[in-house]
């Protein structure tokens, strides 16, 4: 049977246009007989058998549809193989051929599932998910996961990205989304990621992370988790997903960092309530679910994760393969390391010893050089190969002033660059890289003239305003003595 296009074709060509039968069949690529055919009935061309179903295929009808009853999920490959198995060894019938026919039979049989038209109260729910996306972030393309929060009533929406998609993040998302809606809703519906649930039980019975139940405690949050394999059950979030996809990383972004981004997620999301949904607009459903959310906690809670860590002998914390510096005199002691989504903090004796910004690679050392102070100030010879002037983080300023230290005298560079690295403690490295660059314009380098120019930045010296006299002043006026009142005589007789 040919297609109803070639049949109009053959119309056309033969009985308007006159072209020769041979050339239409020989260049159409069928036989002349079937041309004739076509052409001696104004019938189009219908198919003799409904779709999906071959003769080789129909005497295996009651098989297919038992195995489909009784398997709904069972492949066509599966049946194919069960009927070759155990009804006729010689089966033979091609796979697409036993394709169509098992998924118009199962049509018939398992039809698809419906859904229920949910209506949602005022903070009555909200959905969470995170997505994977791709942003070019100062000029580096970065995979990212984005964490969606969507309310279900009024359909207002937060989203921002991080470079993780682990606990931090998870707990971070949760309450700036909170912080963004103005309150907390009744419940926060959920996949069953192990960042929030650590087994799935029968039914919907779940064993939560103590983490994660620890954080909706304190928002007063309760948690429900979707059925596995159940996305329609958050399908307000999922839809959030494409619109987000398509509206804002297509074609892929491009921001100087991640901040910028995640500003302009908030300046969408903004717009968003403009839009109008049922006669009404999204901000006026936005501002009367405000009203019925929970009102925030006074303290929020914080969205670290607590490990316990134990300080080596190089004054290092290692949280997932990346080493954090801390104060060298607190090497071999216990401590507690906060992992937040984008710094870390390293807590000994309930004391926060030292921040830094969080590191996502592998087995990436984040030195801080005022950790070393102290301890490279007796140290003086291994100032020169210490890590923490090697790694690329370091100030290039600073690493060129002790080259030149080292190549002029090599004895004492690692005391004079330690007095240098010393002004640290009081002043930022921007402004020391200042006093080093000026200090050298002026031929020295000094550690004392560095200090000097430190002091002199911070409290310039301000040149005393030149004397103002009135106009017709020279020099200074000699006061005129009055001698009248004195007697002369009685002076010169005393």
């Amino acid at each position: 049977m040919i297609s109803l296009d070639i049949w109009e074709t053959i119309r056309i060509r033969c009985l308007r246009n006159k072209e020769p039968r041979a050339t239409v069949a020989r260049e159409l690529g069928i036989s002349r007989n079937t041309l004739k055919k076509y052409l001696s009935s104004n019938e189009p061309p219908t198919m003799t058998s409904p779709p999906g179903r071959t003769a080789a295929m129909a005497q295996f009808e009651e098989h297919v549809d038992r195995l489909l009853r009784e398997t709904p999920r069972i492949t066509s490959s599966r049946i194919a193989q069960v009927i070759r198995q155990t009804i006729d060894p010689t089966f033979n019938t091609s796979e697409r051929a036993v394709r169509n026919y098992v998924a118009a039979r199962r049509a018939r049989l398992v039809p698809k599932e419906a859904f229920v038209r949910l209506v949602y109260l005022a903070g009555e729910e909200v959905q969470y998910d995170f997505k994977d996306v791709v942003a070019r972030i100062a000029g580096v393309e970065t995979e990212l996961h984005m964490f969606s929060a969507r309310l279900s009533y009024s359909t207002g929406w937060f989203a921002k990205c991080y470079y993780t998609e682990d606990r931090p993040a998870l707990f971070d998302g949760v309450v700036s989304s909170c912080v963004r809606f103005g309150g907390v809703p009744r419940d926060g519906v959920f996949d069953n990621p192990t960042t929030a649930v650590k087994r799935v039980l029968r039914g919907r019975n779940r064993e939560i992370a103590p983490e994660y139940a620890a954080l909706c405690g304190a928002l007063a949050l309760g948690m429900q988790f979707a059925a596995p394999a159940k996305g329609n059950e958050k399908g307000g979030v999922e839809g959030l997903h494409g619109l987000i996809e398509d509206t804002f990383f297509r074609p892929m972004p491009d921001f100087d960092s991640l901040a910028e981004l995640n500003a302009a997620l908030a300046a969408l999301s903004e717009i968003h309530l403009e839009k109008r949904v049922d006669g009404e607009s999204v901000r006026a459903r936005f501002e009367r679910e405000r009203e019925a959310l929970h009102p925030l906690p006074p303290r929020l809670p914080s969205t670290c994760v607590r490990e316990p860590v134990r300080i080596n002998k190089f004054g290092e914390a290692t949280c997932k393969t990346n080493r954090y510096s801390v104060p060298s005199k607190f090497a071999h002691r216990d401590a507690v390391i906060e992992i937040f989504h984008d710094r870390i903090r390293i807590v000994i004796d309930t004391i926060v010893m030292a921040e830094h910004k969080r590191s996502f690679g592998k087995r990436q050392a984040v030195l801080d050089p005022v950790h070393f102070i102290e301890l490279l100030s007796f140290k003086h010879r291994a100032v020169v190969r210490a890590e923490v002037f090697r790694q690329r983080s370091f100030s290039k300023v600073l690493r060129t002033l002790l080259d030149g230290y080292v190549e002029y005298d090599p004895m004492n560079a690692g005391k004079r660059f330690m007095r240098v690295i010393a002004l640290l403690e009081e002043h930022s490295t921007e402004e020391l890289e200042d006093a080093v660059e000026a200090t050298l314009q002026r031929g020295t380098d000094d550690p004392a003239a560095i200090e000097l120019s430190l002091r002199q930045a911070r409290q310039p010296y301000h040149a005393a305003p030149p004397l103002h006299l009135p106009p017709g002043t020279r020099g200074s006026v000699r006061p005129a003595v009055n001698l009248a009142s004195y007697d002369i005589t009685e002076l010169k007789e005393f």
